[in-house]
């Protein structure tokens, strides 16, 4: 994503270089054992929120900045919770970390002395950014209510696609195959997905659903677990077989998978949380659900499943709207003049 983003600024402006600042090797197997948890997600959300990993992000950071000259006009940090960014700077992020505390609070498994240090670092980080760029409002609405950040410093630019070249369309099958696309299997709804499909066998029995990212195999009828799927030619094979992508997610910072599946003209079903409405143009490329709303959501899935002419048209809904918006060329060319005034006023 990274780099795909400071490519299409490097078409706008000049990126002059890259500071690196993630963990690695040494140091990262040092702090996956002193953040160490059972069970995956909260040994994860440990590694990305602990005090000891901003300590670690943040000289590495500063080593980085250190080597490099002053030959920059802004910095713009992608991601990341750290201290000692050159000035000026800007951020891009995708939430706060008090959207993630409210929207899935296992992201923030902190004492209450450790949430205070953190947040006190965070409103400090945002406070001392030149600019903040956010994928969508709620990040948005967050920095502005919950942190006090100015509203004009920041700039809502959205996110892009997570391959080179847009795939080329080809018609949508008229096989009743629906696909899910995530690892977090219950925050991105895979629960109240296999509870929605059950309904939706019950009247279609010819249905099936292929879940990628998903490790565990389920025994429920129809239902195929793909695991990790690194190649892009074969996700780009499942998404032609596919004739519904759906997500409901509970909480969604940005999903990316949205528009990836848009692009390969597959239309979409996700739910009213975060950017998802935004991602599916409010409902006009892709339907919306509420989330954890298992009739609601077994409903849409048929409706797609049988109606060739409504699926045809919100799969070319999707596809027009990413062309148009959903790009990393659409991101920078909303966020450049945000950058450039940025610097100007820093200057």
């Amino acid at each position: 994503m990274t780099l795909r983003l400071l490519a299409a600024l490097d078409r706008r402006l000049t990126v002059v270089g890259v500071v690196d600042f993630a963990p690695r090797s040494v140091a990262k197997l040092a702090l996956a054992g002193a953040t160490f948890r059972p069970g995956r997600a909260a040994w994860r959300a440990r590694f990305h929120t602990s005090l000891m990993s901003h300590r670690m992000l943040s000289r590495t950071l500063k080593r980085g900045v250190r080597a490099r000259k002053r030959d920059y006009d802004i910095a713009l940090q992608v991601h990341g919770w750290v201290t000692g960014q050159p000035r000026p700077y800007a951020l891009y992020v995708d939430q706060t970390r008090l959207m993630a505390e409210r929207g899935w609070p296992r992201w923030m498994p902190l004492t209450r002395a450790e949430r205070s240090s953190v947040l006190r670092l965070e409103r400090h980080m945002y406070g001392a950014a030149a600019h903040v760029l956010v994928m969508g409002t709620p990040a948005r609405d967050s920095l502005t209510v919950d942190y006090g950040v100015d509203p004009r410093r920041i700039t809502v630019v959205g996110g892009g696609l997570m391959f080179n070249a847009l795939p080329g369309a080809c018609p949508l099958t008229s096989e009743p195959t629906i696909m899910f696309v995530g690892r977090d299997f219950e925050r991105k709804g895979g629960d109240c997905l296999l509870h929605a499909f059950a309904l939706v066998r019950a009247e279609l029995p010819a249905a099936t659903l292929h879940l990628v990212g998903v490790r565990r195999q389920f025994e429920q009828p129809g239902v195929t677990s793909h695991g990790m799927i690194r190649s892009r030619e074969r996700m780009t094979e499942l998404y032609r077989r596919t004739r519904a992508f759906c997500m409901p997610s509970r909480y969604e910072p940005y999903g990316f998978v949205f528009a990836e599946a848009m692009a390969h003209g597959v239309p979409c079903i996700g739910t009213t949380v975060q950017s998802i409405p935004e991602i599916l143009d409010h409902g006009r490329a892709g339907m919306l659900v509420a989330p954890g709303d298992v009739r609601a959501l077994a409903d849409s899935l048929l409706a797609l499943l049988v109606d060739h002419e409504l699926a045809s048209a919100l799969g070319a809904a999707g596809r027009s709207h990413v062309v148009r918006c959903l790009t990393w060329d659409h991101v920078a060319a909303r966020a450049a003049p945000a950058l450039e005034a940025a610097a100007s006023a820093s200057s």
